[in-house]
């Protein structure tokens, strides 16, 4: 069996993970290392059916803010609602079907650990069927700043 290191750990304590260069422990970016997580939380209830391609804006995520995963939930059950959630630019969940009252973790591998430039904003966008009237999504984007 061997033991195999993190980049962030070899970098964090060299000599640990086997470097005999006499290597000097890095500082590594606090996002990626004892930072701590934030999140980004709203919700939003139709007063009215919304339009197919109507973006809801729901928040917004601090510059240089390191994006980690979002979590998604809705109570829509007006035909097979596809849902598009972005961080400013940066798309964290395909428009893809979701079901009715199941938690979705929302992350794609190229955004993870992606940094915000900007003040950005949370915006979700339904692809194909309204939101109904009096129905609702929940949305949390968990971050890390500082």
């Amino acid at each position: 069996m061997a033991n195999l290191y993190g980049v962030n750990y070899t970098a964090q304590d060299p000599v640990a993970a086997g470097d005999t260069s006499g290597a000097l422990a890095a500082n590594i970016d606090v996002a990626e290392w004892g930072g701590r997580v934030r999140v980004c939380y709203d919700s939003f209830t139709a007063s009215g059916a919304t339009g197919a391609t109507d973006v809801i804006y729901l928040g917004k995520i601090p510059n240089n803010a390191t994006i980690l995963y979002g979590v998604m939930i809705h109570d829509n059950t007006n035909g097979s609602a596809k849902y598009q959630v972005k961080v400013g630019s940066t798309e964290l969940r395909a428009s893809a079907t979701m079901t009715a009252d199941t938690l979705t973790l929302i992350t794609k591998q190229a955004s993870i650990a992606s940094k915000t430039t900007a003040l950005s904003d949370v915006t979700v966008t339904l692809a194909t069927a309204a939101l109904a009237d009096t129905k609702s999504i929940k949305l949390m984007i968990y971050y890390t700043i500082d």
